[in-house]
């Protein structure tokens, strides 16, 4: 048997980045996809979740199952400019919020 499993990586702890963290509002640090639990300041230790479906704010005209991408912390097409991809809706954009599937 392996003895160098560390854990599932479902939550994982790191600093905050610049700008900090906010819970509840889907981030992507260096080129991981995370959902803050808590909320900080850069440095601050956050625990965040790099899986799951969450439901957030989200642009207008999104379909379940496209890839989305998330720019100032609301869910975008993929490929908007200044976006970083997270991942795949569940469900179609309504009253401004979408359930997305983070995908690493």
């Amino acid at each position: 048997m392996a003895k160098n499993y560390v854990s599932a990586g479902d939550s994982i702890s790191l600093p905050a980045p610049t700008g900090g963290s906010v819970a509840g509002v889907p981030q992507v640090i260096g080129d991981l996809a995370v959902m803050p639990l808590q909320s900080g300041p850069k440095g601050a230790v956050i625990t965040y979740r790099t899986c799951g479906a969450w439901s957030v704010p989200a642009a207008a005209g999104l379909k379940a199952g496209a890839n989305v991408s998330v720019l100032n912390g609301a869910l975008v097409a993929a490929g908007t400019a200044d976006s970083v991809p997270y991942g795949k809706l569940l469900s179609d954009t309504l009253n401004g919020f979408a359930e997305v599937l983070i995908v690493q």
